[in-house]
């Protein structure tokens, strides 16, 4: 009779299991974000849009945001898109499980990312050594700049604008020839550049890096690890986050007050955590540095 009972009532527990929603992960609470293919400028010049590898530059931003674990991508690659689909109509056929995304249900993206080349230049300076015949002295340079606009898709505002910017410059070479072009391999570097400066300023505008504890020994503890675009020694501001902080004009937030509170220096990045000393407090006492505090990069002046 006990027997009974408990499968009965095992029953009943896996019919409400079964009913329940599925738990929505980690991931699913990220941000999604879209990253359009990247437009150029009318002033890169077409000799340098030979060099210009827009999938390359597009596959690295991807790849950038991606490293942050912070953020979901979603891909707006057209062919990447009409893969999708075809395994959606795939999915819906007679021959498959049926556990693709159902068409319709793509998900949307909170935050587009809209990249455009400003200025590129990837050249070739060669000139004849004096004295000697089929000698030249050849240098590589290049420059890659981008603006990239980070727009809500939920309104439809311009969030923030971020401006980057990667060069290179080889040394001097005694070569035998003076023609080519530049190796691809510094085009890649100046993309894998730039894509980490964008995605940690992105990061830096969606999730503000922070105080997570403060320690004994005068350390804190930074909501930020080894993706996180903090490098080893450097020195970072801390602020207090005041009051809410509302246009009188149109009654839209302008943000928090902040007040600077002290500065602390990265001795330890862990993967998910930084540690940093505290270098400063203006207010020991009375305004110490302490969890939540924001914590930004010093404003170059």
């Amino acid at each position: 009779m006990l027997s009974g009972t408990r499968s009965r009532v095992a029953g009943i527990v896996l019919a409400i299991v079964m009913l329940l929603p599925p738990a929505v992960g980690a991931e699913d609470t990220q941000p999604a974000v879209a990253i359009k293919a990247p437009k150029v400028s009318e002033k890169v010049s077409t000799a340098a849009q030979r060099h210009l590898n827009i999938e390359r530059l597009w596959a690295e931003l991807e790849s950038s945001f991606r490293a942050t674990r912070k953020l979901r991508v979603l891909s707006r690659d057209k062919e990447v898109i009409a893969d999708l689909r075809e395994e959606q109509k795939f999915a819906e056929s007679d021959l498959a499980k049926g556990d693709a995304a159902a068409t319709g249900e793509m998900s949307n993206a909170h935050y587009l990312v809209l990249p455009k080349v400003q200025d590129f230049k990837f050249s070739r300076w060669a000139a004849p050594l004096p004295n000697f015949d089929s000698k030249y002295r050849r240098q590589d340079s290049g420059l890659l700049q981008l603006t990239v606009q980070m727009v809500d898709t939920t309104s439809g505002q311009v969030k923030a604008t971020f401006d980057l910017s990667s060069k290179f410059a080889t040394g001097a070479q005694i070569v035998n020839s003076r023609g080519g072009s530049p190796s691809s391999a510094h085009f890649t570097k100046m993309a894998k550049d730039v894509a980490a400066q964008l995605a940690d300023q992105f990061v830096a505008a969606v999730f503000p890096m922070k105080v997570v504890k403060r320690t004994r020994g005068d350390q804190v503890i930074i909501n930020r690890g080894k993706d996180g675009g903090v490098h080893m020694g450097e020195t970072l501001e801390v602020f207090f986050a005041g009051e809410e902080l509302i246009d009188p004009d149109t009654g839209k937030s302008l943000g928090s007050s902040e007040e600077l509170v002290g500065t602390v220096k990265v001795v330890r990045i862990n993967p998910k955590v930084t540690y940093a000393k505290i270098v400063s407090e203006i207010d020991p006492l009375n305004g110490p540095i302490n969890s939540g505090d924001i914590v930004r990069r010093p404003q170059k002046k």
